[in-house]
């Protein structure tokens, strides 16, 4: 995919430099441990920059997603690091796999099995007369979503503003050079 600032009148000699600008900027912005940064790449021509990316979860991650039952972990195994306060895990187990974190929590890993990925996990919400209230479904095995970050636009508009240009439009365009609804 790729995302690019339409700007009248920018040359190509130009255009290179503003699409490095905006790549240096975005992997800025981005999380120091992806290693996705080094395959954000610039793209340039007469009249626009931008940056372009193979990894389709570099997407997602610029511009979340919701939250959502996990239905394709149901029958697989799932590695946990769980924090073992009082010792019983390691108690019962004393070869079972532990960690420390930096601050000082020991952690272990336990393995349990999703087999109903959309089942009640643990009861959050009940209704005033005890009854168990919709809305706990899938609580167990659910991913939390992402908060959208827009740190490839920003890379763009910061690109942009450093050089004091004025951007007519961003577009994203797909693998399939479709124009890809977007909203920053």
């Amino acid at each position: 995919m790729k995302m690019i600032a339409i700007v009248p009148g920018l040359d190509r000699a130009q255009a290179r430099l503003m699409a490095d600008l905006a790549v240096k900027y975005t992997r800025d912005e981005m999380p120091r441990h992806w290693r996705v940064k080094r395959r954000i790449i610039p793209i340039w021509s007469e009249g626009y920059y931008g940056i372009s990316w193979s990894d389709s979860y570099v997407w997602f991650q610029d511009q979340g997603i919701s939250a959502f039952t996990m239905n394709s972990l149901k029958g697989k195994t799932i590695p946990m690091w769980v924090t073992d306060e009082d010792g019983k895990l390691r108690s019962e187990n004393p070869k079972i796999e532990q960690r420390t974190r930096d601050d000082g929590v020991i952690q272990v890993l336990i393995f349990r099995r999703a087999t109903k990925p959309g089942a009640p996990g643990r009861i959050s919400k009940r209704k005033p007369n005890g009854q168990i209230a919709k809305g706990n479904v899938g609580v167990k095995w659910r991913h939390p979503g992402l908060e959208p970050r827009h740190f490839l636009a920003h890379g763009i508009r910061k690109a942009s503003s450093h050089a004091g240009l004025f951007i007519k439009d961003i577009m994203v365009i797909d693998n399939d050079d479709h124009v890809v609804d977007y909203n920053d």
